[in-house]
């Protein structure tokens, strides 16, 4: 996980959001609601100055807000949210990684409401030959465990898997994969506030028609009501679309 090749300044800051990872695996004794992520994947989750934030962060803090008890943020590997053991093993209360809802991670985990759309993109290098992701001589980085992995299998495509968003984008960079697939407001913020336009470009958009959502362990009926309790309000008071377009701007349009 940890091999990186030279990056940019601006990525470099970037990877500091990697390391650190902090797992609680029986709770929380301070009686913190304890949400696991899976950083970095900016602007969902992302480290600043020490500190997980994020679109994904502010919604469950207005859960935490809602149950009067202090939040709790840790990055874990994203299989282990996907597949339910994180919250299983007591790591963590609930999960908001930009999880797309599938009728798969529906066996492992409850689901809220869907509270982001999204679409993937492909992401190459600007001197890039490739007209269009087909073929299995072609090597597309993906991160583990996501529908993006899900899709590149399906079209049979040669897949390198890394653990982390940041990891799959160096692994581009330094000639590992000849592409990457990933949600498109990621690329769209790599592409812009990142600045690596002038390295590398956008391919194609994959409309997968998904939908993102926060995840209880099964069972945890109570939860799952006010999480969904709490979605409804921010979105009917304006909550939500003012941390939309705080964390996101103008980077989930062209969903």
């Amino acid at each position: 996980m940890r091999r990186r090749a030279v990056i940019s300044a601006g990525l470099a800051l970037l990877a500091l959001a990697a390391c650190g990872t902090e797992r609680v695996r029986h709770g929380d004794p301070s009686g913190a609601l304890t949400m696991c992520t899976n950083t970095p994947y900016e602007p969902f989750e992302f480290e600043q100055e020490g500190v997980i934030v994020g679109f994904d962060v502010d919604l469950v803090s207005l859960v935490a807000q809602e149950l009067r008890r202090p939040l709790k943020v840790v990055s874990v590997e994203f299989d282990a949210i996907q597949n339910g053991s994180a919250l299983n093993d007591g790591t963590c209360d609930l999960a908001a990684a930009g999880i797309t809802i599938t009728a798969e991670r529906k066996k492992n985990l409850d689901f809220s409401t869907p509270y982001f759309e999204a679409s993937q993109a492909v992401l190459v290098r600007r001197d890039s030959k490739l007209k269009k992701l087909t073929g299995a001589k072609i090597k597309v980085g993906v991160q583990t465990g996501t529908t993006g992995a899900d899709y590149a299998r399906e079209k049979g495509l040669t897949v390198v898997e890394y653990d982390d968003s940041l990891q799959q984008l160096i692994g581009l960079q330094a000639g590992h994969v000849d592409a990457l697939i990933q949600d498109r407001p990621v690329i769209a913020l790599w592409l812009t506030k990142l600045k690596l336009g002038k390295e590398l470009k956008l391919l194609e958009s994959l409309e997968t028609g998904e939908e993102y959502g926060i995840a209880v362990r099964k069972g945890d009926t109570e939860l799952l009501r006010t999480v969904n309790t709490v979605l409804e309000r921010a979105r009917k008071d304006g909550t939500y679309t003012r941390l939309r377009d705080k964390w996101l701007g103008n980077l989930s349009n062209g969903q």
